[in-house]
């Protein structure tokens, strides 16, 4: 308790010291023509990659032939620049120095619009944007100067896909499509059969947003009893793959098996290819489904009525479900296990999900 209090004081000292020292007030709205446009995506968060993902297809049809850069860690810097098209994507750790950020900005030319969809712009985005010196920036933090393109009143209330929707229009777009760009991955390192799997991934990006082993073993033993005519795989990762193999002995239910061999995203990314149907926890499988427009049910901690911006969009292939979370934690594990089969029977009831378009 005491730490996290230190921590946020910590941090509020620092961006206000970054104010002082970095920002600059900007005239509001956009001032004449962009052609350069730089994207900041150095979180390393995948799931809001492939949601930002339809941004850069749909800025290339814009006129006026603008070059999009993206910065990036090493590991995304590949989904950018072989995926999803853009003109120059420039590495950098997920925490850089202020020397390495300062080396970077020298080196890019003069930039007409920085993207920032942060809604908390701490010091060393403020450093960012300070050695850039851009003609205009678009951000979800509306309190800074050198905002002045502010999203976060006038895209308050919409999911974060059409936040980016929103910007394509300030832009110039007048239609846009926001299926999102999946890569279309190989068998890889999978050594199970996935076609015809529901596939099920009970773990988050943390402990408090994944299911607990208990949870998991009892919507096993449910599904494989409601839906015994199908097959269920559940999905692992190098770090998750003990616990997931122990859920599923202990579950001791003949449709259901652990996907095996599933090493890398490019493998998971494999398995909701061939899957029948997905069943995800808030995390990048969900995004990943919702890409491949595969039949998905995605289960998100719910706040009391706080909004979720990170919703995927509502389809008739999409059920999203949710587990009160009380506490200040998330807590997956008060969805309750017969909503989750009536979700899953109502899409399983729909129509065979189409073929997924490949990236572009």
């Amino acid at each position: 308790m005491v730490i996290g209090y230190l921590q946020l004081l910590r941090d509020r000292v620092r961006r206000a010291l970054g104010i002082f020292l970095f920002d600059k007030k900007m005239p509001s709205g956009i001032q004449g023509e962009i052609h350069h446009i730089l994207v900041v995506r150095w979180d390393a968060k995948l799931g809001d990659s492939f949601i930002s993902s339809f941004f850069f297809r749909e800025i290339k049809k814009l006129p006026g032939n603008k070059k999009v850069t993206v910065i990036t860690t090493p590991a995304l810097a590949s989904l950018y620049r072989d995926c999803f098209g853009v003109d120059e994507v420039i590495e950098i750790n997920k925490r850089p120095g202020y020397g390495a950020i300062k080396k970077m900005a020298a080196a890019i030319p003069h930039v007409d619009l920085v993207i920032h969809l942060t809604e908390g712009m701490k010091m060393k985005d403020l450093y960012l944007l300070h050695r850039l010196s851009p003609t205009h920036v678009a951000s979800l933090d509306d309190s800074i100067g050198r905002v002045n393109i502010k999203l976060s009143k006038a895209t308050a209330g919409l999911l974060f896909q059409d936040k980016y929707r929103y910007l394509l229009s300030l832009l110039g777009a007048k239609e846009v499509d926001q299926q999102y760009i999946i890569p279309v991955a190989g068998k890889g390192n999978v050594t199970s059969p996935c076609e015809g799997l529901i596939l099920i991934n009970p773990f988050g990006s943390t402990q408090y947003k994944s299911f607990s082993h208990d949870k998991v073993v009892s919507l096993l033993q449910t599904l494989g009893r409601e839906f015994a005519d199908h097959r269920f795989g559940v999905l692992s990762s190098p770090a998750t793959d003990t616990v997931a193999r122990a859920m599923v002995n202990a579950c001791s239910t003949s449709n259901v098996m652990l996907v095996e061999g599933v090493l890398t995203i490019d493998d998971a990314i494999y398995c909701v290819q061939k899957a029948k149907a997905v069943l995800s926890v808030d995390t990048a499988i969900v995004h990943i489904a919702v890409g491949l427009q595969k039949p998905l049910v995605a289960i998100y901690p719910r706040h009391g009525e706080t909004f979720n911006q990170w919703l995927p969009t509502s389809t008739p292939r999409v059920r999203i479900l949710f587990s009160d979370s009380p506490g200040l934690n998330a807590d997956m594990n008060n969805v309750d296990d017969r909503a989750v089969c009536e979700a899953l029977s109502s899409l399983l009831s729909v129509t065979e999900p189409a073929e997924p378009r490949a990236a572009e």
